[in-house]
């Protein structure tokens, strides 16, 4: 009677054995490990889409320019009030529709993986990991990288189970060679993988000596390195690992451009894509007319190109050396060319950038400004400086005053020649008039060259339009006529993060009819200077009448904006505060957790000894006759 029972009493057990053994890894993978198929970013929203463009007035200053919008699309990021649309992505639809593609792709893949490794089909989720490695490497990995680093992981954990050791060693140390701080979590690696991990961490990190000189043609990039944002082309990178970087290279009006690059000089080629053309001429239009009308009218017609409602511009000025640059921002509503926020300010360069900056874009995102009486809010030269059209005119003026008095002295001039002919020669009389008549000519000459120079000069700033891209000398066109493109072109897909530009817009669109009348006296070029006629100018446009404000209500606009800058940086640093309180609970509370999860894991392993100590052993005889 008590060999059967001893037989059914070690089947039991056998088979309670078995089952803790098959659901232990799964019940792990479900406990510690939730599924997260998209990277941590910043923040995002569901608000207007806005693109960032940095244009340097001065051409030396491209790479700084470059470096600031970096800075300025993570200041629209974490607004959290309106979503981020990269420059380089609106206006390559195809390309980064084809990137979302395979982003899409690689995520499906590890869902698939991973619920193949919770129900044991480890061959399944091994192909279903390399599937999605090989997807995410086609991504846009200057976001992807952390999911292609955790895809990885655990292609190598699954290759450990499937007992391909030399296999899942070689994924591990190609994980760490361009990560290595990549996460290793110990509920899918046995103890001896997780001392290679650290093994190879440590060697790794001791040995990150490299250097990678990075240079791009035809035009300089952001370049990022493993994901992480590094500079602008032409750049040196030091203290890397010995290994096949991912190098991710943006640029407006380029196509992304991706790599492997190993150190010592790394040269890469950017293709230009099909609307590169028409946008180089509207930043150069920008550049060139950086406090006029021309400019607004401009970035609405690149805010119509890249498919989004709201442009944020900055204007970057500076001289050679460290000093720092001038910046004027704005944030345009493409629609109506309304100024939604303006500002200027100075920003160092180098490394003090990311910080320095802050304030500046901060404001620029922070709120919106209020129409003036139902028209758009224009800022064009601070500080009291005049437009291009406006000094045209008072040089047009200046120079017909000078035609002028050049006609009248030279009138004089004649006169006196006249006297001196009829005066006896050789007298004080006559030798004054000879005196008198040379100076009159004299200064008659200069009237009139000065006078046809001056009018030449204000007739081209005055009726002739500046700019790359334009050949027309018509008088610029109102603005709600340029507010009409930007209305046909903004219809477009939005079913992608990161919204492409119409198809529509890669065309160069026809240029307009001109069907402003012109004057009825068609002012000269300024190679042709006009002929001395004296003819009043022309009478500039009346300009809207401005309500003007007594010293008291100045005064009082001045404290109230001193007030309200200074509460915003007052609400910037409790924001900071808050941020650095918060991340330090965070911080106390996850080690808290890790310390409650250490020492369950502790009791655990505690109570299954001495479990394995009280349950009984089997013989020999109770396995034969079992």
């Amino acid at each position: 009677m008590r060999r059967p029972f001893n037989r059914a009493l070690h089947a039991t057990l056998s088979g309670w054995l078995v089952g803790m053994l098959a659901v232990g890894p799964a019940a792990a993978q479900q406990q510690h490990v939730p599924l997260r198929l998209m990277p941590r970013t910043l923040p995002t929203a569901a608000g207007p889409r806005v693109a960032v463009v940095a244009i340097p007035v001065d051409a030396s200053l491209e790479g700084e320019a470059l470096a600031l919008t970096h800075w300025a699309e993570q200041a629209v990021a974490r607004s959290g009030r309106m979503e981020l649309v990269r420059l380089t992505d609106a206006l390559d639809a195809q390309g980064a529709a084809a990137r979302q593609a395979k982003a899409v792709e690689g995520n499906a893949a590890f869902k698939e993986g991973a619920k193949a490794y919770d129900e044991l089909d480890t061959v399944k989720a091994l192909q279903s990991f390399d599937k999605a490695v090989k997807a995410y490497e086609q991504a846009d990995l200057s976001r992807a990288f952390p999911l292609l680093s955790r895809a990885r992981v655990m292609k190598a954990a699954t290759q450990g189970v499937n007992g391909e050791n030399k296999a899942a060693e070689l994924e591990m140390r190609g994980v760490l060679a361009v990560d290595p701080r990549a996460t290793f979590n110990a509920n899918f690696f046995p103890p001896e993988s997780m001392a290679f991990v650290e093994k190879e961490r440590k060697a790794q990190l001791e040995g990150a000596q490299a250097t990678l000189n990075v240079s791009t043609q035809p035009a300089a990039a952001q370049v990022f390195v493993d994901g992480t944002y590094k500079g602008v082309s032409p750049l040196a990178l030091t203290g890397l690992t010995r290994a096949d970087h991912y190098v991710t290279l943006v640029a407006p009006g380029y196509a992304v451009t991706e790599g492997r690059a190993r150190e010592g000089e790394a040269s890469f080629t950017l293709a230009k894509l099909l609307v590169q053309q028409r946008y180089a001429a509207l930043v150069e239009r920008i550049a060139k007319n950086a406090d006029d009308e021309e400019r607004d009218q401009a970035l609405q017609e690149l805010g119509a190109l890249a498919g989004v409602p709201q442009v944020l511009a900055l204007l970057v000025r500076g001289g050679p050396g460290n000093a720092p640059l001038t910046v004027t921002g704005l944030r345009m509503d493409v629609a109506d060319g309304h100024n939604l926020a303006y500002a200027q300010g100075q920003v160092p360069r180098g490394d003090a950038m990311a910080t320095g900056s802050e304030a500046l874009l901060t404001g620029l995102v922070a709120q919106d400004a209020a129409r003036v009486d139902g028209k758009p809010a224009k800022h064009f030269a601070s500080g009291g400086g005049v437009s291009r059209k406006t000094a045209g005119y008072v040089l047009l003026a200046t120079g017909v005053a000078l035609l002028a008095g050049g006609i009248y002295f030279g009138l004089e001039s004649s006169s006196k020649a006249d006297a001196f002919k009829t005066a006896p020669q050789g007298s004080t009389r006559a030798e004054d008039l000879k005196s008198t008549g040379k100076t009159y000519a004299l200064v008659a000459d200069i009237g009139v060259l000065a006078g046809l120079v001056s009018a030449g000069a204000g007739s081209y700033l005055a009726f002739y339009k500046k700019g790359g891209g334009s050949s027309s000398s018509a008088p610029a066109s109102p603005p709600a006529e340029k507010a009409a493109p930007a209305r046909e072109e903004k219809p477009m897909k939005e079913a992608l993060p990161m919204p492409p530009p119409p198809p529509a817009a890669k065309t160069e669109p026809a240029p307009k009819a001109n069907t402003t009348p012109t004057p009825a006296t068609e002012p000269a070029p300024a190679n042709n200077p006009p002929p001395p006629v004296f003819e009043p100018p022309p009478t500039p446009p009346p300009a809207p009448p401005a309500k003007k404000l007594t010293r008291k209500e100045r005064e009082a606009e001045a404290r109230r904006q001193r007030e309200e800058a200074a509460r915003l940086k007052r609400e910037e640093e409790q924001r900071k505060k808050d941020e650095e309180a918060q991340r330090k609970a965070d911080e106390e509370a996850k080690r808290k957790a890790d310390e409650e999860a250490k020492r369950k894991a502790e009791e655990e392993a505690r109570r299954k000894r001495e479990e394995e100590k009280k349950r009984p052993k089997l013989d020999e005889d109770d396995l034969r006759n079992y």
